[in-house]
């Protein structure tokens, strides 16, 4: 019996051991951040098993009193392709981020080891005392801005969002792309989309009264304030490697559709960046250029060494049978 009890032990041991090692890769790796005053660069290693989908960045701030409970003070999800995250901070203190993972069947996989702690000063997330054509101190819109359209109390001072901020007018509106082929390959499942203005890229606040340039944020989204006072509307820009697509007020826009003057699409996902290869839309593939982000079809095309027939709403067909081709679960060409 005791030979007996000590093969089942043995084999119940053997059975953890392989069980942990099984999900040894399942978490992200190498969580750190990079600080420049208040801006805070998350990246990682990507978790190691088939089916990553999402990740799931936290960024934390270290309580302030001895015993109290770490707080997270900013969350995103990003796609399984991307390895770092931008997060603006608006307050000093300690912060460190943690990533997980979610696998292709929704599940939500252990968080990884706390990254390293990075220290933001007073200095870093000051306002500033830089002054306007009005004489007002400078103004730095945060997420924790709480005002309603028109305007917005900043340290006992109302600010007017139509004066300060992006603001929509009929300069943005011009030059704005529509489908002009009603019959044109259309991804669109509503009509609605937005369009890259071939007359106007930037509009200027009227007072430039924030504490830095580069990203700004307030209750209606981000936009992006230029060294020169300008902000981009209806156009994309480049910021650090990526491709953002801005509406004609001169917000960020996220899983949204782009017309291009040229009629051609484009699209920005969940993380607001321009899409490239394979994307999945609501249940939908759909194939855009590695190159210039334009989605491909009508017709035939050719990726990676197999044939796609892409339809006229943009995305592949599958287990579909075209012209006497059979194309299977998977969108690719085969007659087997």
């Amino acid at each position: 019996m005791k030979i007996l009890s000590k093969a089942f032990m043995a084999a119940v041991a053997m059975s953890v051991t392989f069980a942990l090692s099984a999900f040894a890769g399942d978490v992200p790796t190498n969580v750190t951040i990079e600080q420049s005053g208040s801006d805070l660069i998350v990246s990682w290693s990507g978790a190691d098993f088939d089916g990553v989908d999402k990740y799931q960045v936290q960024l934390m701030k270290q309580a302030s009193t001895t015993g109290g409970k770490d707080s997270s003070t900013k969350s995103t999800i990003v796609d399984s392709e991307e390895n770092s995250v931008d997060f603006t901070v608006s307050s000093k203190g300690y912060y460190y981020a943690k990533v997980r993972a979610k696998d292709v069947n929704n599940k939500w996989h252990k968080w990884s080891q706390n990254s390293n702690t990075v220290t933001v000063k007073s200095e870093d997330v000051s306002s500033g005392t830089h002054s306007s054509s009005t004489g007002q101190a400078a103004v730095n819109y945060t997420q924790n801005y709480t005002g309603g359209n028109s305007s917005y109390n900043y340290n006992g001072t109302t600010y007017n969002t139509r004066t300060y901020g992006p603001t929509v007018g009929n300069l943005a509106n011009t030059g704005l792309t529509t489908l002009s082929d009603p019959n044109a390959m259309n991804p669109t499942t509503d009509g609605v989309y937005s369009s890259s203005s071939s007359v106007v890229n930037s509009m200027r606040v009227t007072a430039n009264t924030y504490s830095h340039d580069g990203w700004q944020f307030e209750s209606n989204g981000m936009w992006y304030l230029n060294s020169d006072g300008t902000y981009p509307v209806s156009t994309w820009k480049s910021i650090d490697g990526a491709f953002y697509h801005f509406n004609p007020s001169g917000y960020l826009e996220v899983n949204t559709w782009v017309l291009e003057s040229n009629q051609k699409w484009r699209y920005v996902g969940a993380d607001a960046k321009m899409v490239k290869g394979w994307k999945q839309i609501l249940g939908k593939w759909y194939y855009f250029s590695m190159t210039s982000g334009e989605l491909q079809g009508p017709g035939l095309i050719t990726v990676d060494g197999k044939y796609y027939y892409i339809g006229k709403n943009g995305a592949r067909e599958e287990n579909a049978i075209i012209d006497g081709n059979y194309f299977g679960a998977d969108g690719a060409l085969t007659n087997g």
